[in-house]
């Protein structure tokens, strides 16, 4: 397949997790989301975009802010996805909020539109220079670019699931499979090299200018291994590789994989802590 077959099949994807997205990840995310809406003061009537919006949640934190008089456009590859962002926007009277489908290298929006552009963990899955490119196009001249990306972390549940998926995953793939492979293992690389020298590098290559970034630890907390294994599963990755395995060799992975993520578990449920990159930076 060529590329905007693979960009397609990975919306498919994501569209089939939305629901699944919804629960289990945005819980887990809306802290880290509102800490991102701290480093940037939205304005009312400020037109701002949400790049990655995924099934809403910046864009719908961050609309109260900028009120009826300004608009949050959030952009997202995944039709369902975007369709739960618009039934929550509709439920909260959040009528300044429009989502459209759109991919971040290539926007389909006119030159020096937004005051600000917000991103959370979204420019892993692309490629991060043309998507850079893209938000400084959009961006009027001294507007805000925030981002929120995953650093490099030590001892995730992530990691316990994958190397216990090392056991059981198929060894050839092909199509969809090996698409989504070589994207995550961009994404991984990604976080390696996440760091704020390296970044700053990045965005100010792309344009960007008065680059500030910084790495915070977050922490994180389920209820149990279940959930554990939950959120894991609504990331594309996991969803194709328990996809290509047979359904007992699915199922006994995924009973292994809970067990191994007990190692996480407290008083209060399982905790771990990632480390995320915040970056800030004008147009």
């Amino acid at each position: 397949m060529d590329d905007s077959k693979m960009k397609a099949a990975l919306a498919g994807i994501y569209d089939v997790l939305a629901p699944a997205y919804e629960r289990a990840v945005v819980p887990v995310f809306r802290p880290i989301a509102k800490r991102m809406l701290q480093f940037i003061d939205l304005r009312p009537g400020w037109q701002v975009l949400d790049a990655g919006t995924g099934t809403g949640l910046v864009a719908l934190l961050g609309a109260p802010r900028v009120g009826k008089s300004g608009k949050m456009i959030g952009v997202d590859a995944s039709e369902k996805m975007l369709e739960l962002a618009r039934r929550k926007a509709g439920q909260f009277g959040l009528s300044q909020c429009e989502f459209r489908v759109g991919d971040l290298e290539s926007l389909d929006l006119p030159d020096a539109q937004f005051h600000a552009v917000l991103s959370q963990f979204a420019l892993h899955h692309t490629d991060p220079a043309k998507s850079l490119r893209e938000f400084h196009r959009v961006l009027m001249p001294g507007g805000i670019l925030v981002v929120q990306e995953w650093a490099e972390t030590p001892h995730t549940p992530n990691q316990v699931i994958f190397d216990v998926l090392a056991k059981y995953r198929v060894a050839e793939a092909s199509g969809v499979l090996a698409f989504v492979r070589a994207q995550s293992e961009h994404a991984y690389d990604l976080g390696k090299v996440a760091q704020p020298e390296t970044m700053t590098g990045l965005f100010r290559a792309a344009g960007f200018s008065d680059v500030q970034a910084r790495i915070e630890p977050h922490s994180l907390r389920v209820a149990n291994a279940e959930a554990v294994v939950e959120l894991a599963m609504a990331a594309p990755l996991l969803h194709a590789e328990i996809a290509a395995l047979s359904a007992g060799a699915g199922a006994v992975f995924l009973d292994e994989a809970r067990e191994a993520v007990r190692v996480f578990e407290t008083a209060n449920g399982c905790e771990w802590t990632y480390n995320v990159l915040a970056l800030v930076a004008r147009g």
